[in-house]
């Protein structure tokens, strides 16, 4: 998309544009120059035609792009500019006019010299403000590729929030005693109340997933956090007088385990693909579940359901945001098409043309989060043979 292969997800250029000299002594000396145009031409008309107070415009563009150092180059040539022009032309325009414009000259170079001084500080807090934002922001959502013990994980996440790298989409990947955990989730909903959500998960299960045995283990102590969460959320908003709204997250689970099968447990999310060589086929699941925070509703305990791998095959594991990404005519993005045209592609290489081949289709920026996960596995050569 528009972000390499994602900012959070690649570690590319961020989103969070920091405030930059944009102005730069190129500006500076256009303005300048500029100015002296505008005195020329004044000169060459006469007192007929007076234009040289236009050339405040470059004092003014200067406050608003420039340095404080570059404002004040092009505030003294708009000053000495005016000055030189009244000096010359001071019989026509008459003393107490000359006086009066050259005094009020002072005064507008003075305030945009101060306004230009305040940007400048203000720049200077938003700068801190967005790095120390990234910085976290980085923490939460690991940039791809991951790598645990046995596997690799390429892929891309895109935030709808033009202001945030981080949206409600949510994915790790761990190497634990059990073998890789990968979990990919995403959040009903939009706004700071379904990033802290996420993070609530995202969280829970970067802790849990080292010391549960059993991935169905991980999922009930991850519907614990989240159902946690919501109740406190729920209660600091009746204190506040507001509504609270409950979140649920969809989510996928799973585990690559030593016997070289892999391991799901669905949490209400969008199922899997399994890319073998050449091919790609939706995995079926025989048991689907209920997303977190709302498994208290399914007459059925969520279970685990066994995918054997072989040797070179891939698991792509996705959020809504991917399959549901529409074009102009209203059609989904077709996901298992593509999948089964691109099966043979190295990760990084597949990755990279499904990014672009989303934009292509849907002509625009994402308008939901999304990410995409392409888990490979190290198999040894005992395993191969």
């Amino acid at each position: 998309m528009t972000r390499g292969t994602s900012d959070a997800a690649r570690g590319g250029r961020s989103r969070l544009r920091r405030p930059s000299d944009t102005g730069g002594w190129a500006l500076t000396t256009g303005l300048v120059v500029a100015i002296l145009v505008v005195l020329l031409v004044d000169l060459a008309t006469g007192p007929v035609f007076r234009i040289i107070q236009v050339s405040v415009i470059a004092a003014v563009i200067a406050a608003m792009y420039c340095t404080v150092r570059q404002t004040v180059i092009v505030t003294v040539a708009f000053f000495a500019a005016t000055a030189a022009m009244y000096i010359y032309s001071w019989k026509e325009a008459g003393f107490l006019t000359s006086y009066a414009v050259l005094a009020g000259n002072v005064a507008i170079g003075a305030a945009l010299l101060r306004l230009c001084a305040l940007r400048r500080q203000r720049d200077h807090l938003l700068a801190q403000a967005l790095s120390a934002s990234e910085t976290v922001q980085r923490f939460l959502i690991r940039p791809f590729p991951l790598h645990t013990d046995d596997a690799t994980v390429d892929g891309f996440y895109d935030s709808s929030t033009r202001e945030a790298l981080v949206g409600g989409d949510i994915y790790e990947a761990l190497s634990t005693r059990h073998g890789t955990r990968v979990l990919i989730g995403d959040v009903r909903g939009k706004g700071l109340s379904a990033l802290q959500a996420g993070m609530t998960v995202l969280t829970s299960f970067r802790e849990c997933a080292y010391h549960e045995p059993s991935l169905l283990g991980v999922a009930d102590r991850l519907e614990q956090a989240l159902l946690r969460h919501n109740q406190r959320t729920e209660r600091d908003a009746e204190e506040g007088g507001e509504h609270g709204g409950r979140r649920f997250v969809t989510a996928l689970l799973l585990q690559l385990d030593p016997g070289g099968n892999a391991l799901i447990v669905h949490c209400g999310h969008v199922p899997p693909f399994l890319l073998t060589l050449g091919s790609a086929a939706e995995v079926q699941l025989t048991t689907p579940g209920l997303p977190l925070g709302l498994d208290e509703l399914a007459p059925d305990s969520r279970s685990e359901q066994k995918i054997p791998l072989a040797p070179g095959d891939r698991l792509a594991l996705c959020t809504d945001g991917v399959t549901e990404t529409r074009n102009a005519d209203g059609a989904d993005y077709p996901l298992a098409a593509r999948l089964r045209s691109w099966a043979a592609l190295p990760s990084p290489q597949l990755i990279e043309r499904l990014q672009q081949d989303l934009m292509d289709f849907a002509g625009h920026e994402p308008r939901d989060d999304m990410a995409f996960l392409l888990v490979r596995r190290h198999f040894s050569d005992r395993d191969d043979a």
